[in-house]
């Protein structure tokens, strides 16, 4: 009887282990999948800022205004407005 409490008590080890490597497995995967994915959305987000960098280049601004017929205003063409407040004078 001794014999075969032994034998169950390895056994159930052994289930014991072949459990935690099957779950550690696992958990290797998940990690694994983790990572794939944070590494393309790496990706993507580079990608994504080098297409905002081109639509926000000078390049791209004048060729967008000249095919709206804008152009560069000389500095004598520039008029400024300038509230009352703007002055720090408040209006009494």
């Amino acid at each position: 009887m001794k014999v075969f409490y032994i034998i169950l008590l390895c056994g159930l080890f052994v289930l014991f282990i072949a459990m935690e490597r099957v779950q550690k497995e696992k958990t290797g995967y998940q990690v694994a999948t983790v990572m794939e994915d944070i590494t393309f959305k790496e990706a993507r987000n580079q990608y994504l800022r080098y297409k905002i960098g081109i639509y926000k280049s000078p390049h791209k601004i004048i060729a967008a205004a000249e095919e709206a017929s804008m152009r560069i205003a000389a500095p004598s063409e520039v008029i400024v407005l300038k509230a009352e407040d703007e002055d720090g004078k408040g209006k009494n």
